[in-house]
């Protein structure tokens, strides 16, 4: 039994994330409607073997940052008219955690990337930002 509690992370037309060192309990409930979440378990401290990640998400946004030797497995997690993408490497290491991601996700997206994935993710929106920028100019 963990003695971390259960994080519940709710956000509705706003954003909401957990980045850098922070405790991972073994159950996370995220709800995001017409928001963003962000779950970055790169620096995170995780003594679980398994950790549930619940996700609703509504015409909203879910990116979860996973450590490349963390193991992934989204196939119960349910997309009507949204995008699931796992992307980069996700090995699942011996003795590493296995993410269980599960839910529902409607008009949104859900991205399950690994750090390099969002380094790269991160260096596009700022190149799609400076076009943006240098047009208006």
């Amino acid at each position: 039994m963990s003695t971390i509690p259960p994080l519940t992370l709710t956000t509705m037309w706003g954003s909401v994330s957990r980045t850098g060192r922070w405790q991972v309990p073994d159950s996370i409930s995220v709800t995001s409607t017409m928001g963003s979440v962000l779950l970055d378990f790169t620096a995170a401290d995780c003594p679980h073997r398994q950790v549930e990640v619940r996700v609703s998400c509504q015409a909203g946004k879910v990116t979860l940052i996973v450590p490349a030797d963390w193991a992934v497995d989204a196939n119960e997690l349910a997309a009507n008219g949204a995008g699931v993408t796992v992307a980069g490497e996700h090995r699942g290491d011996p003795g590493r955690p296995l993410l269980q991601v599960t839910g529902r996700v409607v008009w949104g997206g859900v991205l399950i990337t690994d750090p390099q994935g969002a380094r790269s993710l991160d260096e596009g929106e700022l190149r799609r930002r400076e076009r943006h920028r240098d047009r208006r100019h």
